[in-house]
């Protein structure tokens, strides 16, 4: 456990000290250095503060409100018994709990201990809000953007290119053989190959290009800064990759068939004014937008497999 120590003394060193090995403390002192400074350059888990005359309760909502620390970490006041006014000041603006001098080393044991176990569940819950936000994003199949994350991330996208000046291009990728694949091999195995199908896109494309399964057998790229040839060239590669290595299950292969359709918008046509309709706006333009790569992604299934069509007005 990483510990900061401020403003403290021989009296509260020693039995950390004496205790560092039991509890894995890694002790951190600060002298004459403010508290929120230091802890903007680290991630302590523990912030230990001797309440002395002149400090202010303050310190403790300011540590809580820290942003280039992962967790708020858990700050422990310590004082006498004449202070404890001020320490129930400092709880009530952020700090944890307090520890009331003389205390004996069992009882600054047991505070660790609660410590500890305060610590371990709030990495818990960290993890578990990291992997709701994560299934909420993704397609738990192949593990790309859903539908909905997509289509957010590609109307923030688009207002940021927009402002800029830049074009961007959307890539539909259509599975049209989906349905025969499935019947052939099953939801496990073909679950198992989607995976893979994804990732080859995913290699295929830069690291900010935007993709998502936008239905169920096709799949949807956003490119910002791009224009329809360097759109295509993603798509040629898009193609080489899944065409390198055949798709292999036990002694069976399994062929994907794909048409890729791509479209270009032009910054002029998005909204940035930030007005209320505008939003509506452009929420009608970037349903424009993927429509004309999934017409383009139609007219090149009807020229063949593995076909590239750019639509054009």
């Amino acid at each position: 456990m990483k510990v900061t120590l401020a403003n403290h003394t021989k009296t509260i060193l020693k039995p950390l000290e004496e205790i560092s090995a039991e509890f894995n403390l890694e002790i951190t002192e600060l002298h004459n250095q403010p508290v929120t400074e230091v802890l903007n350059t680290g991630m302590p888990e523990m912030v230990i503060i001797n309440w002395i005359d002149g400090m202010n309760a303050e310190i403790c909502s300011a540590i809580k409100k820290i942003k280039a620390m992962k967790s708020h970490p858990f700050i422990l006041l310590i004082g006498t018994k004449d202070t404890v006014t001020d320490l129930t000041e400092g709880v009530t603006s952020g700090a944890d709990d307090y520890i009331a001098i003389p205390f004996t080393k069992d009882e600054l044991k047991l505070k660790l201990r609660i410590v500890k176990k305060h610590i371990d569940l709030n990495n818990t819950l960290l993890k578990t809000k990291k992997k709701l936000i994560k299934f909420a994003k993704e397609d738990p199949i192949t593990s790309v953007l859903n539908r909905r994350a997509l289509l957010d991330e590609m109307l923030n996208e688009m207002g940021r290119a927009s402002r800029r000046g830049d074009f961007t291009c959307s890539i539909m990728i259509n599975l049209h053989n989906y349905n025969d694949l499935l019947n052939e091999f099953g939801t496990k195995v073909f679950d198992a190959f989607l995976g893979e199908f994804a990732g080859r896109l995913k290699k295929s494309i830069r690291p900010y290009d935007k993709i998502g399964r936008f239905e169920v057998s096709r799949f949807v790229i956003f490119l910002p800064h791009a224009r329809n040839e360097e759109a295509e060239k993603v798509a040629e590669r898009i193609i080489k990759n899944l065409q390198s290595k055949k798709f292999k299950y036990k002694d069976n292969y399994i062929g994907p068939c794909v048409s890729i359709g791509i479209s270009e918008l032009d910054p002029e046509d998005v909204e940035k004014k930030g007005k209320p309709d505008d939003h509506l706006m452009n929420d009608l333009v970037l349903e424009s937008f993927i429509r004309r790569s999934e017409f383009a992604t139609t007219t090149a299934c009807e020229k063949g497999d593995n076909k590239i069509e750019i639509y054009t007005f």
